[in-house]
């Protein structure tokens, strides 16, 4: 089995950040005051996004079922209307 070798030196968060834009500092900064914390911000953007997705997608769950049990469970007034009770305190009526 062959060796895999990396192509890149790997960082410590010590040491000194390869970044174009750090090279031109006088005192160049260091990885964790440079590009591992646009990383870090990123990363965290990516999962406040998916979990955002899954908190939507659970309410869309939520008012889907309500929905369903709002037609399957009508109300039957003393007239034989039908009311499916909506939403804003309004109901539906069908005649």
């Amino acid at each position: 089995m062959s060796t895999i070798k990396r192509q890149y030196e790997k960082l410590d968060r010590n040491s000194i950040c390869p970044c174009d834009g750090n090279m031109e500092l006088e005192k160049p900064k260091k990885y964790k005051h440079c590009c591992l914390q646009k990383m870090v911000l990123q990363e965290q953007k990516a999962r406040m996004m998916i979990n955002d997705r899954k908190e939507i997608a659970e309410v869309k769950r939520h008012v889907a079922a309500a929905i369903q049990f709002d037609i399957d469970h009508p109300i039957i007034l003393p007239n034989n209307e039908i009311s499916v009770p909506g939403n804003g305190g309004s109901d539906i009526i069908i005649p």
